[in-house]
Parts: structure tokens; C-alpha cells; sequence
């Protein structure tokens, strides 16, 4: 029988930390926005998905 656990944390970055911790944050939302458009365009344009891989 399988069982499931979960673990739950709690980040307490410190200013400096929590600072780099939103400057990545922000830079992953722009990467996946970017890519989005680009699937969009692609999309709207009457072409395929492009996968991960070719992005």
C-alpha cells in the first residue's frame, strides 16, 4: 500500500535574500510570458506547438 506524505516549509529570507529571491521570481514570469507569446504567435499564424526543447 502507498502512502502519501507531505512536508510543509516556511521561508524567512533575509532583505538581501528576499530581494534576489524576487529579481529571479520576476525573470521566470518573463521568461514564461515571452515564451507564451511566442506560442501565441506561432499558433495564431496556423503553425504547430514548438516544444520545450526548440524554445
Amino acid at each position: 500500500m502507498k502512502r502519501l506524505q507531505a512536508f510543509k516549509f516556511q521561508l524567512r529570507p533575509g532583505g538581501q535574500q528576499e530581494c534576489e529571491m524576487r529579481r529571479f521570481a520576476g525573470a521566470c514570469r518573463f521568461v514564461f510570458n515571452r515564451a507564451l507569446a511566442r506560442q501565441n504567435e506561432n499558433h495564431e499564424a496556423g503553425n504547430k506547438y514548438i516544444p520545450y526543447g526548440k524554445m
